[in-house]
């Protein structure tokens, strides 16, 4: 039988994991890379492949926060994450939610200015010195406009 007190750390933990990835979201729309990074463990594994074509790789975390920079510079967005399943072992957790990501490129003409996805991810995490930290992201694709951003 779980104790009470498994049970409320269960709930702070579930609570903590959603902000990180709802607190992901947000850094890449304000575009504070800083605050990014303060989720990511030093290395991560990322699978991009379903949008991207890219192979999944393990990179550093401070490689992955500078290809969005260059991914999203110049770029209005707004990530919205919902739907958070979370699974938690002693030391490891897992999120799958749901994303819808809207890019707007201002400088582009009317009718090519806005790339909108819609997916899913899945996070992995480990503690790390008290503290969770992301240490893969999979990104799976519903549907998006692509064709438009060619």
């Amino acid at each position: 039988m779980i104790s009470i007190l498994s049970e409320l750390q269960w709930l702070i933990d579930r609570h903590k994991i959603i902000e990180m990835i709802v607190g992901m979201a947000n850094a890449m729309d304000e575009q504070n890379w800083q605050r990014l990074r303060t989720y990511l463990a030093d290395e991560i594994n990322v699978d991009y492949s379903d949008f991207r074509g890219e192979s999944p790789q393990k990179i550093a975390a401070d490689l992955y926060v500078q290809q969005r920079i260059t991914g999203l510079t110049g770029l209005k967005t707004l990530h919205i994450s919902t739907n958070h399943e979370v699974t938690i072992q002693p030391e490891e957790a897992r999120c799958r939610s749901a994303y819808r990501i809207y890019r707007i490129d201002p400088t582009a003409e009317s009718g090519q200015e806005r790339l909108d996805t819609a997916g899913t991810y899945h996070h992995q995490l480990m503690q790390m010195e008290g503290e969770w930290k992301v240490t893969a992201i999979r990104q799976t694709l519903v549907g998006s406009n692509a064709k438009l951003w060619g």
